[in-house]
């Protein structure tokens, strides 16, 4: 019973073994040790300013109105909710003009997250209109048209 046990558990280790092992080659069939092409500005531009008025661009111009000093909880959760959103615009590895322009715009929305957690103490939104309409110029220069 025991080499039973014994065996079952090495097949088992083996499956999981074998599922968990990852492929070397992309599905463009790039080896491995090429470097990835991140997203272009306009594929940037797209994530920010697409979606209407329920676009990342229209949330931070919204959020940005709010009291900073005493925001409530549900404009505290919109504000980390958008700050994931930029996080994951950031992860795009877009161009980096077009990177350190939401990183910008993010700081405020980080601040909020900072003060929910305990860990800040102010938001600071100084630079971030600026910041938008720069990604503004890059996006109308990368060719990007909002949809």
């Amino acid at each position: 019973m025991r080499k039973q046990m014994l065996a079952l558990a090495a097949v088992g280790a083996i499956a999981l073994l074998s599922a968990c092992a990852t492929d070397t080659a992309t599905d463009s069939g790039s080896s491995p040790d090429e470097t990835p092409t991140g997203a272009t500005s306009a594929e940037v531009c797209a994530k920010y300013f697409d979606g209407g008025d329920q676009s990342l661009a229209q949330r931070v111009t919204d959020e940005l109105e709010y009291d900073m000093t005493a925001l409530t909880e549900d404009e505290s959760n919109a504000m980390r909710s958008t700050n994931i959103q930029l996080e994951a615009v950031l992860r795009l590895a877009g161009p980096e003009d077009a990177n350190a322009l939401i990183s910008s715009i993010k700081t405020p929305f980080q601040m909020a997250d900072d003060l929910f957690k305990g860990t800040g103490d102010s938001i600071d939104t100084t630079g971030v209109t600026e910041a938008v309409a720069e990604l503004e110029s890059l996006c109308a220069g990368a060719g990007y048209t909002a949809s």
